[in-house]
């Protein structure tokens, strides 16, 4: 660890991430002014630091406290970078709104609709990123398209359930507030035509070029994610194959993908650029268009960066650390784009890297042999090991499962792969020049890939070594990596202090459930939960569940299962909700379309379904319940009618159309 940390850039890069990390936090607790003048201190304890006198000399003390200021001052700037970084929404919602929108990104299309991310531009020449929809029935539209266009402007929804994904939070990262759907109501300008969309439409054209292969589509989504870095085109089958065997990393553009490119254009570049410098400036700029191409992801950018910096030393004859390397590559990155920190992608781009480095070394020795090929293999199953091992706790932080057949996966999908991707770029160029020769080499290609998806079908379909529904909060990930890199640390130099560190961080790890098993054993919650289709109700007390629907299906819906991981619980039953039921000595009307007879027993929680006939300021005058609850299958005008009726008769309610599921525990 020693040798590492004699490359400031190391800590500085810590330290600076760090500051991104908690940038909200600290705004939350000190005041900006407060914030300089930490930087100003630090400053000039640095500057002390820096300018020895000869009478005074500075104690050891006083170097120690001017390394940490600095370091301090790179935790600042990463917090100010973030805060300066960060876009807010100037766009008023509920509005419509003319301007023109330019589309930058084409998103997989859901089941209903076609999906965009573009850049919208008001009338009062204000600018914002903004997720568009667009009904599948239309013409899709293409990266670099301009419509004059007036849109009614929403804010992009929080999560509807408890524990659910949210998918606003994923898009605030990525600077994205609000959205709208596109009707047809739209004039079409001139296309954009800068730079950055001719690399984007010349990937459209070294797409099309593929066409004339007649491939599959679980082919052509393989092709167009190995090459370009689209997953657009992959169907849910090879996306949920490739995660559940543990092998989703071979479809990201990373650096395996760089170095084949890197290689590949060095070898033809060699015949007719003499000069290493120039043949290496020339493959880097080329790989950085090549990165615009594939839409800039964490891993790409990161492949990049890291073959740009390691090439820059070898040029000046100086040494490189790969791990100096790695720290100065995303210092570069979050200095350009500090929300690039909660791309999921990129981090564990870089932690498996890290791994791979680190780890590596420890377990070489017993991946060796004598015969080239199978030290091939070898070295592919110890890199394998422990970069699945580095990445572990943050995978499964992010998507609760475990691949146990992962090995075998790399062990065919790697191999294979590298030698497609190897031959894509000569099919790609022999699209241009000689077609007959290209839809030959195609027809193996196309086998090949084949071949790997159904070996991917094969290990997904394993389900009995797939762990699922792993829950694992955000301090026990950070735990689990430290004892991780800890364990490695003193595998490579024992220290009995290393191993004390190691039974904290153990102890630490056992408290953390301690602590979450004790809040499961607190828990007791009562929710309406968001079904659009049906009437969903659970009550949780510790890890017991009781759902109440009028859906007999809806055990196997996603938002019950992501309770159940997370609540871990283990005894669930399912009762059939009628019109009128009680539960914990709260009485439910339930009135949809079919109407209801009168209750004579008064109502706790009045539930308003499928836009029914019913006079509710009758309703509410004769029985003032606790709560109204409208179901988001009603009208708009419908609920607007009923919110102000309950507004004016100053009775509680609830629009789960706007707020999601209904909190019970009053």
């Amino acid at each position: 660890m020693k040798k590492y940390m004699r490359y400031p850039i190391i800590p500085i890069t810590f330290f600076y991430v760090n500051g991104i990390f908690f940038s909200d936090q600290v705004f939350s607790l000190f005041t900006s002014e407060l914030i300089w003048g930490f930087l100003v201190f630090f400053f000039f304890i640095y500057l002390t630091g820096l300018f020895k006198s000869k009478i005074v000399q500075i104690s050891n003390y006083l170097k120690f406290i001017s390394t940490i200021g600095v370091y301090f001052i790179f935790f600042f700037i990463g917090t100010l970078s973030f805060q300066e970084n960060k876009i807010e929404n100037k766009i008023i919602t509920s509005e419509y709104h003319l301007g023109v929108l330019t589309i930058d990104e084409v998103l997989k299309s859901n089941t209903f609709q076609n999906r965009y991310l573009a850049e919208f531009t008001t009338i009062d020449n204000i600018q914002q990123r903004i997720l568009i929809y667009q009904n599948l029935e239309e013409k899709a539209l293409k990266v670099g398209e301009r419509l004059e266009v007036p849109l009614f402007i929403e804010a992009v929804p929080n999560a509807k359930n408890p524990y659910q994904f949210d998918y606003s939070k994923y898009l605030a990262n990525k600077q994205i507030f609000i959205q709208a759907k596109l009707s047809n109501n739209f004039t079409k300008l001139k296309p954009e035509n800068g730079f950055h969309f001719q690399l984007l439409y010349f990937r459209e054209t070294l797409i099309n070029s593929f066409k004339n292969h007649h491939f599959s589509k679980e082919v052509n989504g393989v092709v167009n994610a190995l090459l370009f870095g689209q997953r657009t085109d992959l169907s849910e089958k090879i996306q949920s194959d490739y995660r559940n065997a543990g092998v989703m990393h071979i479809l990201a553009i990373s650096g395996m993908h760089i170095g084949i490119l890197y290689w590949i254009m060095n070898l033809v570049f060699r015949s007719f650029i003499r000069s290493k410098n120039i043949r290496f400036i020339t493959v880097i700029l080329i790989l950085a268009c090549f990165a615009i191409i594939t839409g800039l992801s964490g891993s790409v950018v990161r492949a990049v960066l890291m073959f740009a910096i390691v090439g820059s030393g070898m040029m000046f004859k100086r040494k490189t650390s790969t791990v100096n390397v790695l720290a100065l590559s995303l210092l570069l990155i979050l200095i350009f784009k500090p929300s690039f920190l909660f791309d999921i992608g990129l981090q564990l781009s870089y932690l498996a890297v890290f791994s791979i480095v680190y780890l590596y070394p420890i377990i070489r020795p017993y991946f060796q042999s004598r015969y080239l090929v199978v030290k091939y293999f070898l070295e592919l199953i110890g890199i394998s090991i422990v970069a699945q091992i580095g990445i572990l706790p943050l995978a499964v932080y992010y998507f609760g499962q475990i691949p146990l057949l992962f090995l075998l996966g790399n062990l065919i999908v790697i191999p294979i792969l590298t030698f497609v991707l190897i031959a894509l770029v000569l099919l790609l160029i022999l699209n241009f020049v000689w077609n007959a020769l290209s839809v030959f080499l195609g027809k193996g290609i196309a086998f090949l890939i084949d071949f790997v998806n159904d070996s991917i079908g094969w290990i997904a379909s394993q389900t009995d070594f797939i762990i699922t529904n792993i829950k694992l909060n955000g301090l026990q990930c950070v735990m689990f990596l430290g004892l991780i890199f800890m364990i490695a640390y003193a595998i490579k130099q024992y220290s009995y202090r290393k191993i004390v560190v190691i039974f904290v961080l153990i102890i630490g790890v056992q408290i953390s459930y301690f602590y979450e098993f004790s809040k499961l054993k607190a828990n007791n919650e009562f929710q309406i939960l968001y079904d659009y289709n049906s009437l969903t109700i659970a009550k949780i007390n510790q890890t017991k569940m009781l759902v109440l629907s009028d859906d007999s299906l809806v055990n196997s819906k996603k938002f019950l299962v992501d309770i159940e991981r997370e609540l871990e619980i283990n005894e669930k039953d399912f009762k059939r909700i009628t019109n009128f039921f009680i539960v914990d000595e709260l009485n439910f009307l339930v009135v949809d379309s079919l109407g209801v007879a009168e209750i004579s027993t008064s109502v706790d929680v009045l539930i308003l379904k499928n836009n029914p006939k019913f006079n509710l300021e009758r309703y509410v005058l004769n029985h003032k319940p606790k709560l109204v609850v409208m179901h988001p299958k009603n009208y708009n005008s419908n609920v607007l009618f009923w919110t102000e009726t309950c507004i004016k008769n100053k009775i509680p309610f609830h629009n789960m159309r706007e707020k999601g599921y209904a909190d019970l525990s009053f």
